[in-house]
């Protein structure tokens, strides 16, 4: 399989699988780049991985605040026509801003458990947790990890941070006094709604706030709605059975009949 490593848009390190159709993969918080979707490089048998280290992620450069409004400008310039994009949690909110710079260049967008939760904050579902990051960023503890594992009680309760903290969750929890919060993202669902392209709506189930969130996205940009048990907030660490479904997704083909949607 090719591989290669280059510096791109912002200094960012991008690594890049495969040979065929590129798909863009914007990565979340914590762990960055290419490890963040090890479990999706079989998919290089058919597409190009392009999957960029965010500012202050792997080997790109800290800049010294972590901003979705900012990252969205570097990677809008890493998409190229007929670019299909896959992003995660922050990650989303990167790449919603981006696309919808200029629409015509994408071929089709996933979501996959975005934290733009000022989308659906009015569902009941959502506010606790939607007032609860912004309170957090409004209010950070002094100490980073402290911060670091009060935010991922409100983001996914269900699985308590490791003890001691590994080395990319350790370099997030420093991130997070220059962090801007998701939660604060608008979504261009103007933009969005009105594009071409088909987008893929992908929770894990685990929660009620992101199933919230993944909800609104879907009744709001249009697209289709899947839930990927097993994985927590991170459906794509499921490997095979997101990637099955990935890659009828991205090969344009309907949804089979023993896929979950919500």
């Amino acid at each position: 399989m090719e591989e290669k490593q280059y510096s791109g848009p912002g200094q960012m390190v991008i690594d890049e699988r495969g040979r065929g159709p590129r798909v863009v993969f914007i990565h979340g918080g914590g762990l960055g780049g290419a490890m963040a979707w090890q479990e999706q490089w079989p998919l290089g048998d058919t597409w190009r991985l392009v999957m960029p280290a965010r500012p202050g992620y792997g080997a790109s450069p800290w800049p010294g605040s972590e901003d979705f409004a900012h990252d969205s400008n570097y990677v809008a310039d890493l998409i190229e026509p007929g670019d299909h994009v896959v992003a995660h949690s922050y990650g989303a909110a990167v790449a919603m801003l981006a696309v919808a710079k200029d629409v015509s260049r994408v071929a089709s967008l996933t979501l996959i458990e975005s934290g733009t939760s000022d989308i659906a904050k009015e569902d009941p579902r959502v506010t606790a947790f939607h007032y609860a990051t912004l309170g957090l960023a409004a209010h950070p503890p002094a100490d980073d990890e402290v911060y670091l594992r009060t935010l991922f009680k409100i983001l996914e309760p269900s699985r308590p941070l490791p003890d001691p903290l590994p080395a990319p969750l350790r370099a997030f929890a420093g991130h997070l006094p220059h962090f801007r919060s998701p939660s604060e993202a608008i979504v261009p669902v103007r933009e969005l709604a009105a594009a071409s392209f088909p987008t893929l709506h992908i929770s894990g189930g685990h929660s009620a706030a992101y199933e919230g969130i993944t909800d609104a996205l879907a009744s709001q940009l249009g697209g289709e709605r899947v839930v990927i048990e097993g994985g927590g907030h991170a459906p794509q660490r499921t490997g095979e059975p997101f990637n099955a479904v990935l890659r009828r997704f991205l090969s344009g083909e309907p949804p089979s009949s023993g896929e979950s949607a919500a």
